[in-house]
């Protein structure tokens, strides 16, 4: 049975060490991409042009951008829903309904349930919530996974109590402060959608499935995910290598 994170004072329990009974040890598998070498500055100066070429494509930030412009948020509430909409590739509706019994722990993987919530103005009502489907999104990394805990801990929120107490609005004001405090012109309008959109990119420059990108966004279809992997076929100079035509 899985556990949720119901209180502010309840942490999740060590992973399980005792093998059960009848357990078999088996090679552990990992998945099959190891390792992925991506030119970051390849990319970022190659996406205006693949902007400008495709209308559909959805504006987006690469890894080394969002670190940036996390790393000028020092606001601990707002820190968290900029990394949650990064990591978790949430909307920022979804976001705002988290409560402290959205984050679950089953003894192997951390993560948080994600109440699937279409883009719309204010904070979500409570027959959408009701009636909307869920999702699960693990997180993995370890500072992350302290620095939520620590936040249910210190903010003490009630089982199925919202614990960003702010608006869309606010939040997008938010980014927009962080954009000037910033060097440089940004390369478009950055919103919370960006952050989304970024999550999906991000999955599959490191070759993860399209399926699994898409059940994590929470599209009814793959078709809907299909416009990212625009980034992966663009830049093709690389297919063309060993190809001569003379």
């Amino acid at each position: 049975m899985s556990k949720s994170i119901t209180s502010a004072r309840s942490f999740p329990r060590e992973r399980p060490s005792k093998r059960p009974f009848g357990f078999e040890e088996r090679p552990l598998v990992s998945f099959p991409i190891q390792r992925v070498e991506i030119d970051w500055d390849r990319l970022i100066a190659k996406r205006p042009m693949l902007l400008e070429s495709l209308d559909i494509m959805p504006k987006y930030l690469l890894k080394p951008e969002v670190l940036d412009l996390l790393e000028c948020e020092s606001h601990p509430m707002h820190r968290l829903i900029l990394d949650l909409m990064w990591c978790t590739g949430a909307r920022i509706s979804e976001v705002l309904a988290i409560t402290p019994a959205s984050f679950i722990d089953d003894g192997y993987d951390f993560g948080v349930m994600l109440k699937t919530l279409k883009q719309g103005a204010g904070r979500p009502s409570k027959r959408s919530l009701q009636r909307s489907p869920k999702r699960f999104i693990p997180i993995l990394d370890r500072d992350f996974q302290t620095r939520i805990q620590s936040y249910l801990w210190m903010g003490k929120f009630r089982k199925d109590e919202r614990i960003f107490p702010i608006t869309r609005q606010a939040v997008s004001a938010n980014i927009d402060r962080l954009i000037e405090q910033m060097r440089g012109e940004p390369p478009f309008k950055i919103g919370c959608h960006t952050f989304r959109h970024s999550f999906a990119v991000h999955l599959l420059l490191h070759g993860r499935p399209l399926k699994f990108v898409s059940q994590l966004l929470g599209h009814r279809s793959v078709e809907s995910t299909e416009v990212y992997t625009n980034v992966l076929t663009f830049d093709g100079a690389h297919f063309l290598e060993g190809v001569d035509f003379h």
